[in-house]
């Protein structure tokens, strides 16, 4: 008689090691995949951090036409290193936004230059966020260096 033990043994050897090897396959291929996510994560994370760091405005309002208007022009200067693509302008009483047009916000501020904004409609009290480019089709606002500014005489 033939031992036929042995070979059912070794089938379930070679199963389970072809099970074993399969696992380890998807397991590597899943952990190769979100390693690379987290790592782009990471470099994202450190770009903003890098330009916001690096960002700083200051404001001012133009009374000129106080006590008889609120001011409704801003002079905004950049005093950091990289480029203010554009600002957000929100009125603090209801959330939106203090230009009439949206595309208002565009300034491309160099570093050390000035520029004042465009008229703003109704804002008492304003939320002025500055907004840089990450990458070319990428630009976020730097909410730590975000100021709030009371627009009365």
């Amino acid at each position: 008689m033939i031992n036929k033990r042995g070979q059912s043994e070794f089938v379930a050897y070679v199963l389970l090691i072809g099970m074993a090897v399969g696992l380890a396959t998807i397991v590597g291929v899943w952990m190769f995949g979100n390693s690379e996510r987290v790592s782009d994560n990471i470099v994202r994370q450190s770009q903003i951090s890098e330009k916001c760091d690096q960002i700083s405005i200051a404001v001012f309002a133009d009374k000129s036409g106080c006590p008889n208007t609120i001011p409704n022009k801003i002079n905004l200067s950049n005093k950091g290193n990289f480029i203010i693509e554009r600002v957000n302008i929100i009125n603090l009483a209801d959330n939106k936004n203090c230009f009439s047009n949206a595309n208002d916000g565009l300034i491309n501020l160099k570093p050390g230059a000035s520029a004042l904004t465009k008229t703003l409609n109704n804002c008492n009290t304003a939320t002025i966020l500055p907004l840089v480019r990450i990458s070319e089709d990428e630009i976020i606002g730097c909410s730590d260096k975000k100021l709030v500014l009371n627009l009365v005489c």
